[in-house]
C-alpha cells in the first residue's frame, strides 16, 4: 500500500528496480499478531481494515499509470517467466513490478471481513 510513490519516483529517475508485491490481498503479518493476541478479533475472525480486497488493488496497473511496465503472476511458472522478464528490465535500465499472487495462511487466513461503511448512504443531503 505504500508503493504509489515509489513507483512514480523509480519512473521519473528510471531506477531500475524490480520491485515484487507479495500479494495475498491483506495485511497479514499485522492480522497474525492480532490473532495471537487472542482477543475480540480472533474470537470473532473479524480483523478491521486487514482485508484489501473488495475493492482490489490491481497492482499492475497502479505500476503502468506511473510509467512502469508491470505484469501479475499466479503460479510459480508465471513467477519465474515474470522474474527474467524483470531482471532484464533493470538490466536494460528499467524498473519492473510483479504482482506475485499467494496465498493467505495462519490466523484469520479466511477472513474477508471488512466494515461496509458508505459514506454516500449516511450523507443527509445530496450536494
Amino acid at each position: 500500500m505504500y508503493s504509489a510513490a515509489g513507483f512514480w519516483t523509480m519512473a521519473r529517475y528510471r531506477v531500475p528496480v524490480l520491485t515484487v508485491i507479495w500479494n495475498n490481498v491483506n495485511y497479514q503479518q499485522v492480522r497474525f499478531r492480532f490473532a495471537r493476541y487472542q482477543g475480540n478479533m480472533a474470537q470473532t475472525d473479524r480483523y478491521p481494515t486487514m482485508f484489501l480486497g473488495d475493492p482490489e488493488i490491481d497492482f499492475v496497473k497502479l505500476a503502468e499509470s506511473q510509467g512502469i511496465s508491470a505484469a501479475k503472476a499466479t503460479t510459480a511458472d508465471e513467477l519465474e517467466s515474470e522474474l527474467e522478464i524483470g531482471i532484464a528490465a533493470t538490466r536494460e535500465g528499467r524498473p519492473y513490478v510483479i504482482d506475485a499472487r499467494i496465498r493467505c495462511i495462519d490466523a484469520g487466513a479466511e477472513s474477508t471481513w471488512h466494515s461496509q461503511f458508505s459514506l454516500a448512504d449516511s450523507r443527509t443531503r445530496n450536494v
